[in-house]
């Protein structure tokens, strides 16, 4: 039986921990402990039944390495939360994946913090998590970098308008010339 962690699975429901254990307890979830003090998990089967995310067959996997604390996986997850407007539990394994130094995981983490997504919005700490990115060698963050740092172009010229008819005598202006 393939299992995952209490936090994995409230990440996906949504729900807190302490109802996980009511549940626990009510025989709702089955559960597996590896020894005495050792953590509970919690039966994937039954966290996929609980989850928020539509997760196709392909994710079990995906879902088993990001709660073995995998960074790639972990990254990938927080992707799938994105896609599906989870921003918040999107940022959480965005976080512990960019904390194990995956690049991409820093990138999209500052893209996060640049836009607000799941965060509140920090440009200073998207444009440092994504100048990490760059540093571990992430294909596209120096061009990020690049792009977010140029200045802005001067607005466009507004375009003149042609004078029709005389020119009328304003209050504080010179009178026209006759001709």
């Amino acid at each position: 039986m393939d299992c995952i962690s209490l936090n994995t699975v409230s990440s996906l429901s949504g729900l807190s921990k302490r109802t996980l254990w009511r549940r626990v307890a009510d025989g709702l979830l089955r559960t597996q402990t590896l020894g005495a003090g050792e953590r509970t998990l919690v039966a994937l089967d039954d966290a996929l039944a609980l989850s928020r995310l539509r997760v196709e067959p392909d994710d079990r996997e995906l879902i088993l390495d990001a709660d073995a604390g995998i960074a790639a996986a972990q990254c990938d997850f927080a992707l799938l939360f994105l896609a599906q407007n989870l921003p918040e539990e999107a940022v959480r394994w965005l976080d512990a994946a960019a904390q194990q130094n995956c690049p991409e995981a820093m990138h999209w983490l500052g893209r996060c913090y640049i836009a607000g997504t799941g965060v509140p919005a920090d440009e200073k700490a998207g444009m440092e998590w994504i100048a990490r990115a760059a540093s571990r060698g992430h294909a596209t963050a120096p061009r990020m970098i690049q792009y977010l740092t140029k200045p802005s172009p001067p607005p466009p010229p507004r375009p003149c308008r042609p004078r029709i008819g005389p020119r009328r005598n304003r209050p504080g202006s010179r009178p026209a010339r006759a001709e």
